[in-house]
């Protein structure tokens, strides 16, 4: 409890949540994979334009990642989870099962 996650580790969390590869990820954002694994492993961050794309390839803010570059990700980060009843359904009907997450537990 209490331990931060800094913002590679996080990054790589929502990566592997949305069930991409590095490769995916860097495709998506128009970086090489070598700059994803970079990222994650807290080599470098991402300049402005990419920190952008970023943002809407794993649909976290611009503003949540700035906080989470610059205090860390806690284990109970105030971050809304953005997802509609109609993601749900959708989700659902290609059988899958939506576990909403544990209060304030989006890490």
């Amino acid at each position: 409890m209490g331990e931060k996650t800094g913002f590679g580790q996080f990054i790589a969390k929502r990566r592997e949540y949305m069930h991409l590869t590095q490769e995916e990820m860097a495709q998506r954002i128009g970086v090489s994979k070598s700059a994803i694994a970079k990222w994650e492993t807290e080599g470098g961050l991402p300049d402005r334009d990419n920190l952008k794309r970023l943002s809407k390839v794993i649909n976290v803010s611009v503003d949540d990642l700035h906080r989470i570059i610059e205090r860390g990700c806690e284990e109970s980060p105030e971050m809304d989870i953005n997802i509609t009843a109609d993601v749900i359904n959708v989700l659902e009907s290609y059988g899958f099962k939506v576990i909403p997450p544990e209060a304030g537990n989006s890490c």
